[in-house]
Protein backbone atom coordinates (compact mmCIF):
# COMPACT_ATOMS: atom_id res chain seq x y z
CA UNK A 1 0.00 0.00 0.00
CA UNK A 2 1.53 3.29 -0.86
CA UNK A 3 2.22 5.63 2.27
CA UNK A 4 0.23 9.17 1.74
CA UNK A 5 3.15 12.15 0.41
CA UNK A 6 5.14 13.46 3.09
CA UNK A 7 6.29 16.22 0.15
CA UNK A 8 4.64 17.22 -2.81
CA UNK A 9 4.95 15.37 -5.74
CA UNK A 10 7.88 16.60 -8.04
CA UNK A 11 5.83 18.44 -10.48
CA UNK A 12 9.29 18.24 -13.25
CA UNK A 13 7.83 15.94 -16.64
CA UNK A 14 11.90 15.84 -17.36
CA UNK A 15 12.18 12.41 -18.75
CA UNK A 16 8.99 11.06 -17.27
CA UNK A 17 7.68 8.57 -19.83
CA UNK A 18 4.03 8.92 -21.17
CA UNK A 19 1.72 6.81 -23.70
CA UNK A 20 -0.71 9.39 -25.45
CA UNK A 21 -3.63 7.57 -27.33
CA UNK A 22 -5.19 9.32 -30.45
CA UNK A 23 -2.08 11.25 -31.01
CA UNK A 24 -2.99 11.74 -34.88
CA UNK A 25 -4.51 14.74 -36.79
CA UNK A 26 -4.83 15.07 -40.44
CA UNK A 27 -2.51 17.11 -42.03
CA UNK A 28 -0.99 20.06 -39.99
CA UNK A 29 -3.95 20.32 -38.14
CA UNK A 30 -3.67 20.58 -33.83
CA UNK A 31 -6.21 17.88 -32.11
CA UNK A 32 -6.14 17.52 -28.38
CA UNK A 33 -4.14 14.35 -28.80
CA UNK A 34 -1.34 15.86 -30.88
CA UNK A 35 -1.39 19.26 -28.81
CA UNK A 36 -1.05 16.75 -26.07
CA UNK A 37 1.74 15.09 -27.21
CA UNK A 38 3.67 17.95 -28.34
CA UNK A 39 2.94 19.62 -25.02
CA UNK A 40 4.46 16.74 -23.07
CA UNK A 41 7.69 16.81 -24.97
CA UNK A 42 8.53 20.42 -24.72
CA UNK A 43 8.14 19.67 -21.01
CA UNK A 44 11.06 16.86 -21.48
CA UNK A 45 8.78 13.81 -21.27
CA UNK A 46 9.62 10.79 -23.30
CA UNK A 47 6.42 10.56 -26.10
CA UNK A 48 4.53 7.11 -27.58
CA UNK A 49 2.19 8.86 -29.88
CA UNK A 50 -0.14 5.85 -30.43
CA UNK A 51 -2.55 6.82 -33.21
CA UNK A 52 -4.53 3.83 -35.56
CA UNK A 53 -3.20 5.89 -38.57
CA UNK A 54 0.53 5.59 -38.50
CA UNK A 55 0.63 8.23 -41.10
CA UNK A 56 -0.99 10.76 -38.67
CA UNK A 57 1.05 9.73 -35.34
CA UNK A 58 4.23 10.14 -37.48
CA UNK A 59 3.31 13.76 -37.75
CA UNK A 60 2.89 14.03 -34.52
CA UNK A 61 5.96 12.89 -33.20
CA UNK A 62 8.05 14.92 -35.83
CA UNK A 63 5.78 18.10 -34.55
CA UNK A 64 6.79 17.41 -31.25
CA UNK A 65 10.57 16.54 -31.87
CA UNK A 66 10.71 19.49 -33.62
CA UNK A 67 9.67 21.60 -30.98
CA UNK A 68 11.86 19.93 -28.62
CA UNK A 69 15.08 19.77 -27.09
CA UNK A 70 15.04 16.05 -25.84
CA UNK A 71 13.69 14.55 -29.39
CA UNK A 72 12.15 11.71 -28.15
CA UNK A 73 8.64 11.32 -29.47
CA UNK A 74 8.00 7.79 -31.25
CA UNK A 75 5.17 7.11 -33.63
CA UNK A 76 3.40 3.71 -32.80
CA UNK A 77 0.16 2.36 -34.81
CA UNK A 78 -2.54 0.91 -32.57
CA UNK A 79 -6.21 0.40 -32.13
CA UNK A 80 -7.11 1.18 -28.39
CA UNK A 81 -10.31 -1.66 -28.71
CA UNK A 82 -7.62 -4.46 -29.45
CA UNK A 83 -6.03 -5.53 -26.49
CA UNK A 84 -2.81 -7.22 -28.00
CA UNK A 85 -2.34 -3.60 -29.46
CA UNK A 86 -2.80 -2.05 -25.45
CA UNK A 87 -0.17 -4.42 -24.54
CA UNK A 88 2.32 -3.63 -27.75
CA UNK A 89 1.83 -0.35 -27.13
CA UNK A 90 3.01 -0.71 -23.43
CA UNK A 91 5.59 -2.98 -24.02
CA UNK A 92 6.73 -0.47 -26.74
CA UNK A 93 7.38 2.64 -23.79
CA UNK A 94 9.07 -0.21 -21.65
CA UNK A 95 11.48 -1.39 -24.24
CA UNK A 96 12.45 2.10 -25.61
CA UNK A 97 12.32 3.83 -22.57
CA UNK A 98 12.07 1.18 -19.37
CA UNK A 99 9.78 2.42 -17.62
CA UNK A 100 5.86 4.11 -17.62
CA UNK A 101 4.91 6.81 -15.65
CA UNK A 102 1.81 8.46 -17.79
CA UNK A 103 -1.31 7.03 -20.06
CA UNK A 104 -3.27 9.86 -21.46
CA UNK A 105 -6.68 8.40 -22.90
CA UNK A 106 -7.22 10.84 -25.26
CA UNK A 107 -8.75 8.72 -28.41
CA UNK A 108 -12.31 9.66 -28.85
CA UNK A 109 -15.42 9.77 -31.50
CA UNK A 110 -18.94 11.67 -31.80
CA UNK A 111 -20.17 7.82 -32.61
CA UNK A 112 -23.87 7.06 -33.18
CA UNK A 113 -26.14 9.75 -33.72
CA UNK A 114 -30.15 10.55 -32.77
CA UNK A 115 -32.13 9.63 -29.62
CA UNK A 116 -33.17 6.31 -27.52
CA UNK A 117 -35.50 6.22 -30.27
CA UNK A 118 -33.65 6.31 -33.09
CA UNK A 119 -30.47 5.37 -32.56
CA UNK A 120 -28.55 2.13 -34.32
CA UNK A 121 -27.16 0.22 -31.81
CA UNK A 122 -24.94 -1.58 -33.77
CA UNK A 123 -23.62 1.77 -33.97
CA UNK A 124 -23.74 2.96 -30.06
CA UNK A 125 -21.92 -0.43 -29.21
CA UNK A 126 -19.13 0.31 -31.05
CA UNK A 127 -19.36 4.34 -29.74
CA UNK A 128 -18.83 2.96 -25.96
CA UNK A 129 -16.34 0.54 -27.02
CA UNK A 130 -14.16 3.46 -28.38
CA UNK A 131 -15.13 6.21 -25.55
CA UNK A 132 -14.91 3.90 -22.62
CA UNK A 133 -13.88 0.23 -23.28
CA UNK A 134 -10.53 1.39 -24.89
CA UNK A 135 -9.61 3.39 -21.69
CA UNK A 136 -9.93 0.32 -19.42
CA UNK A 137 -8.14 -1.67 -21.75
CA UNK A 138 -5.32 0.95 -22.07
CA UNK A 139 -5.26 0.59 -18.12
CA UNK A 140 -5.20 -3.10 -17.79
CA UNK A 141 -1.72 -2.98 -19.51
CA UNK A 142 -0.38 0.22 -18.34
CA UNK A 143 -1.14 0.10 -14.52
CA UNK A 144 0.93 -2.82 -13.73
CA UNK A 145 3.82 -1.32 -15.49
CA UNK A 146 3.41 1.63 -13.38
CA UNK A 147 3.25 -0.15 -10.52
CA UNK A 148 7.15 -0.78 -10.98
CA UNK A 149 8.32 2.40 -10.77
CA UNK A 150 9.78 3.87 -7.50
CA UNK A 151 8.26 6.60 -5.60
CA UNK A 152 5.28 7.32 -3.67
CA UNK A 153 3.97 8.73 -6.61
CA UNK A 154 4.27 6.02 -9.13
CA UNK A 155 2.29 7.21 -12.15
CA UNK A 156 -0.97 8.96 -13.56
CA UNK A 157 -3.69 8.05 -16.09
CA UNK A 158 -5.51 11.23 -17.49
CA UNK A 159 -8.91 10.13 -19.21
CA UNK A 160 -10.59 12.77 -21.76
CA UNK A 161 -14.14 13.57 -20.74
CA UNK A 162 -15.86 16.35 -21.86
CA UNK A 163 -18.51 18.91 -20.15
CA UNK A 164 -21.37 17.08 -22.76
CA UNK A 165 -20.25 14.00 -20.00
CA UNK A 166 -21.20 16.92 -16.81
CA UNK A 167 -23.95 18.62 -18.61
CA UNK A 168 -25.41 16.59 -20.96
CA UNK A 169 -27.72 18.10 -23.56
CA UNK A 170 -26.36 17.20 -27.10
CA UNK A 171 -28.79 16.42 -29.95
CA UNK A 172 -27.23 12.67 -29.37
CA UNK A 173 -27.87 9.79 -26.82
CA UNK A 174 -24.60 8.49 -27.33
CA UNK A 175 -21.96 10.88 -26.73
CA UNK A 176 -23.47 12.34 -23.32
CA UNK A 177 -23.60 9.22 -22.49
CA UNK A 178 -20.15 7.65 -22.88
CA UNK A 179 -18.28 10.39 -21.78
CA UNK A 180 -20.86 10.86 -18.55
CA UNK A 181 -19.38 6.84 -18.41
CA UNK A 182 -15.71 8.20 -18.29
CA UNK A 183 -16.16 10.44 -15.72
CA UNK A 184 -17.72 8.34 -13.04
CA UNK A 185 -15.33 5.53 -14.39
CA UNK A 186 -12.37 7.73 -13.68
CA UNK A 187 -13.47 8.16 -10.03
CA UNK A 188 -13.70 4.34 -9.41
CA UNK A 189 -10.53 4.16 -10.89
CA UNK A 190 -9.15 7.02 -8.68
CA UNK A 191 -10.39 5.17 -5.90
CA UNK A 192 -9.27 1.33 -6.67
CA UNK A 193 -5.78 2.26 -7.59
CA UNK A 194 -4.62 5.20 -5.24
CA UNK A 195 -3.14 2.56 -2.60
CA UNK A 196 -1.25 1.59 -5.08
CA UNK A 197 0.42 5.41 -6.13
CA UNK A 198 -1.22 5.75 -9.18
CA UNK A 199 -3.39 8.72 -9.54
CA UNK A 200 -6.36 8.51 -11.82
CA UNK A 201 -8.04 11.87 -13.50
CA UNK A 202 -10.30 13.24 -15.81
CA UNK A 203 -10.47 16.52 -17.76
CA UNK A 204 -13.81 17.69 -19.07
CA UNK A 205 -12.97 20.23 -22.18
CA UNK A 206 -15.49 22.28 -23.74
CA UNK A 207 -15.27 22.97 -27.45
CA UNK A 208 -12.22 23.84 -29.20
CA UNK A 209 -10.56 25.34 -32.45
CA UNK A 210 -8.10 22.47 -33.37
CA UNK A 211 -7.47 24.73 -36.84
Amino acid sequence: MAEIPTQPPSRSLKDKVAIVTGAGCFGDGIGNGRAISIMLANEGCNVICLDMDLEWATKTADMANQSSASKKAIPAQGNVTDADDCEKAVALALEEFGRLDILVNNVGIAGASGTAIDVDMAKWTMGLEVNVSSMVLMAKYAIPAMAKNDGEIKGSIVNMGSVAGLKGGTPHLLYPTAKGAVVNMTRAMAAHHAKDGIRVNCVCPGVSDEA
